[in-house]
């Protein structure tokens, strides 16, 4: 990837973490907190299941080699968010915040070290990752925290 789409990545990639970081900021002030909490973890699940589409478009550009294994792989995130966006709509989970927190931060870790072993070629992709990740997964504690 060109310099210029690097960058645009970078810049893109960055303005996803606004809602991750106004919503903590809602729920840490207590601006409606409860529904704070809640678009937080359908957001991180929505943007779990977003980095499947990653490693689908990558086997897409090799048509060389036989991909069905990271093309199954690549399914993981979004089956996965969507398994827990229909989760939270369950009458036996309303109270669930906690777990939800903490299975949306587990899973944005696991994640990323399935890219570290799949992905090493990219680096500037990886380095990335490793910050939205890394911010991604501090806010979930910290609402994991507060949720306490």
């Amino acid at each position: 990837m060109n310099l210029i789409s690097q960058y645009t990545a970078q810049r893109l990639g960055f303005a996803g973490l606004v809602p991750f970081i106004v919503l903590t900021l809602m729920a840490l002030l207590d601006l409606h907190g409860d529904l704070a909490i809640t678009l937080f973890i359908l957001y991180s699940a929505i943007i779990f299941s977003f980095l499947g589409g990653i490693h689908w478009g990558l086997c897409m550009l090799d048509a060389d080699t036989d991909h069905r294994r990271s093309l199954q792989w690549s399914m993981v995130p979004s089956v996965t968010g969507f398994a827990v966006l229909v989760a939270t709509q369950l009458p036996i989970c309303r109270d669930s915040t906690l777990s939800f927190l903490a299975i949306l931060a587990l899973l944005h870790l696991f994640w990323l070290n399935y890219e570290r072993r799949k992905l090493s070629a990219h680096t500037w992709y990886l380095e990335l990752r490793g910050r939205l990740t890394f911010t991604v997964v501090a806010l979930h504690v910290i609402l994991l925290i507060i949720s306490l």
